[in-house]
């Protein structure tokens, strides 16, 4: 709901105006299973999906005849040609149909079930958030434009896999799985109101920055849903685990993921997922760099143990726990402020200074250069880039460690010549906090928005400022 809606005679002035859309997925799916030999199988599959938009055109029309801010001849700009387009709010995406077709093996390779190999390749179909096409629906005024581009595209990644398993004559198992995921038709917002920026920041940071030159006539905004395809992850995981006679099983796990996109998008609303994503130079290029999901490192370890006593065994405990070591929490160090003018305090991206440009660069008060630059050198990341820019959820943030606890206690009786159980669990959540408060604790960055920036309109040189009470880059989140 956006928007009071006071035009018409219609709705409660003062009050929402409620949009309504309607969506949909239509999937079909076909399979076959077959066994080449009696230890080679394949699969072969292909999934169709239709994505489905209902009479979402007339409600966005019936929308638009209560604002009086729709101006749909207002031009704006294609970043991939530069050429003006217009858009039309009731135009929905693309609705044809995405193949996704996908091959899969797996070989026993010694016929026993000892030494398997598994993999396989294809196209996946992911669900839209809805939200998105409903923010087209719901924000068609001139001052906060909503838009998905007609070529859109519902997401798609080309995932290719590959794994191993042996199993040795003690029954311990070993695992691996190797895995590639390509974007194919990932998502990216844009602001198609600015084209490429044509201004030059003064000083040592000379960023391209936007003039009024580089926007439309009508100078306002245009956040566009369209897609990028340079998106990909790396994924490769170990295991081993054992399960023992005496009812005790041990698992031991680590995972390595190296994962890159265009947009790590985690807004809802199309504008903010365009305001939030640090950039550099042209902010509507796809610039591939570090997602900001998932953990670089991460070890699992599970251990459990299970005991039955008792007359007729009436009585089990069990005691198991699950251990986690990772790290991850990427993060992007950004201006608080808009340095380049693209009409976001949120996503500029920092040029960490040498100490000798610390001297070129206008701060706000006297003082402030000197806790800057205490702050870079005692940031591991900062202090190695000096003289560069940031890159986007390039920062890590330290390793962090759980330790799980689950105790369970049975009571076994017969009714009616039936087994039935009485069952009582304790679950200890970090438990090993509960031990040692130097234990299972989280460390996040203080600020990711360390510095602050004004520039001159006139001249376009900054003025930094900095709180000298920031003086180290993590702390304790207890949250």
């Amino acid at each position: 709901a956006h928007q009071s809606l006071t035009e018409n005679g219609l709705g409660n002035p003062g009050g929402f105006n409620w949009y309504k859309a309607d969506f949909g997925q239509m999937a079909f799916y076909l399979q076959d299973e077959w066994n080449v030999t009696d230890n080679f199988r394949m699969t072969l599959g292909i999934r169709f999906d239709k994505p489905l938009y209902f009479n979402t055109s007339q409600h966005a029309e019936d929308f638009i005849q209560t604002q009086p801010a729709y101006i749909p001849s207002i031009e704006y700009f294609d970043p991939k040609t530069g050429e003006e387009v217009f858009f039309d709010s009731t135009e929905m995406p693309t609705n044809q149909i995405l193949f996704s077709p996908r091959f899969g093996f797996n070989w026993d390779v010694n016929g026993n079930s000892k030494f398997q190999l598994r993999g396989g390749t294809g196209i996946f179909t992911g669900r839209l958030p809805f939200v998105w096409l409903g923010n087209q629906v719901g924000n068609p005024n001139f001052f906060f434009y909503q838009v998905v581009d007609p070529d859109f595209k519902w997401p798609q990644v080309w995932r290719t896999n590959i794994g191993v398993d042996y199993r040795f004559d003690n029954d311990l198992v070993l695992t691996s799985d190797l895995s590639y995921t390509k974007d194919v038709n990932g998502a990216h917002v844009q602001n198609w109101g600015l084209n490429a920026p044509s201004g030059t920041l003064n000083g040592v940071d000379s960023r391209a920055i936007y003039t009024d030159a580089d926007r439309n006539s009508f100078q306002n905004a245009a956040y566009v849903f369209t897609n990028s395809d340079k998106g990909r992850i790396w994924n490769w995981s170990v295991k081993a685990e054992k399960s023992f006679a005496s009812n005790f099983y041990f698992s031991a796990a680590y995972n390595y993921m190296n994962s890159q996109d265009v947009n790590s998008i985690e807004a809802e609303i199309t504008g903010d997922a365009f305001a939030g994503n640090p950039a550099l130079n042209n902010v509507n290029d796809d610039v591939l760099s570090y997602s900001k999901y998932g953990d670089d490192h991460r070890f699992i370890g599970v251990i459990a143990k299970q005991w039955s006593y008792g007359t007729n065994d009436k009585w089990g405990t069990s005691i198991s726990s699950v251990l986690e070591f990772a790290q991850g929490g990427r993060f992007s160090y950004t201006y608080g402020g808009d340095i380049n003018a693209d009409g976001s305090p949120l996503n500029d991206l920092i040029y960490v200074p040498t100490e000798s440009e610390l001297g070129e660069m206008q701060f706000a008060a006297v003082g402030q250069a000197d806790a800057f630059n205490d702050f870079i050198e005692q940031d591991k990341y900062l202090k190695g880039i000096r003289g560069e820019y940031v890159e986007r959820y390039a920062s890590l943030s330290p390793w962090r460690n759980r330790v799980d606890l689950k105790v369970i206690q049975e009571f076994h009786f017969n009714q009616s010549k039936k087994k039935q159980t009485i069952q009582f669990s304790i679950d200890i959540l970090n438990f090993g906090n509960m031990i040692n408060s130097n234990w299972g604790v989280i460390q996040q960055p203080n600020s990711i928005q360390p510095i602050g920036v004004s520039v001159d309109p006139d001249t376009n040189v900054p003025t930094y400022s900095f709180d000298g009470n920031l003086t180290k880059t993590f702390g304790y989140d207890s949250s």
